[in-house]
């Protein structure tokens, strides 16, 4: 079964990296970490690297969608983007889906790749710690 794997140590750049399908427990507690960072008050970005995860069924869609309007306000607050990175044209119309029901209350981005991911998102961030 899939996992998600978290990575703080470029704190306030977090890491996301999906590692196959998740079960419902795991996306549970994807879902739980993601409203923590969201929450806590700290400015942050986040790289979502979803190569690995493959066709997400649409329950857990369904519970990005209601993430991101439970949590909007802290992540408008908080967050200063998320850059995702997908490997099929299939995953990039699946968050086109979520972002028509929720639209996202940060910049969002699709890359190919972590370092340019990375290096957009750092320059959110300095505008961010800058405001």
């Amino acid at each position: 079964m899939g996992q998600v794997i978290f990575d703080e140590t470029d704190k306030p750049l977090m890491r996301m990296t999906y590692q196959g399908l998740c079960d419902d427990a795991e996306w549970q507690r994807h879902i739980h970490q993601m409203s923590e960072w969201a929450r806590r008050g700290d400015p942050y970005a986040v790289v979502i690297d979803a190569r690995g995860v493959g066709r997400v069924p649409a329950i857990q869609r369904r519970g990005i969608v209601d993430w991101i309007n439970r949590d909007r306000q802290h992540l408008k607050t908080n967050c200063a983007g998320g850059a995702l990175i997908f490997a099929s044209a299939l995953q990039q119309g699946l968050w086109t889906a979520i972002s028509w029901v929720a639209p996202s209350p940060i910049p969002v981005k699709v890359f190919g790749d972590v370092p340019p991911a990375e290096a957009w998102l750092r320059g959110l961030l300095r505008e961010k710690m800058a405001s």
